[in-house]
């Protein structure tokens, strides 16, 4: 008889201290995922000035592009009636 009752105290006292470390575990896992969900909220509005720095870079490329073709236009141009 008192075995059982040593049984089942020890038995609550592991239920009892498994629920404390859930309860601790959940809390900690709430604290990363809330940590983790700013941690990407900075990263998407980080891309989201990247991507507008490259399409900005881009367009720059393409204004490049067309003053070298002009340029290369007209310097064929001048060499044909030279």
């Amino acid at each position: 008889m008192i075995v059982v009752g040593y049984l089942l105290t020890a038995n609550h006292r592991l239920m009892t201290a498994n629920r404390t470390d859930r309860a601790d575990y959940l809390a900690a896992l709430a604290a990363r995922e809330a940590a983790h969900a700013e941690e990407i909220k900075g990263l998407r509005a980080r891309m989201v000035v990247l991507e507008t720095r490259l399409g900005e870079v881009e367009e720059e490329l393409d204004r490049e592009r067309d003053r070298r073709r002009a340029a290369e236009d007209i310097a064929a141009a001048v060499r044909r009636h030279t």
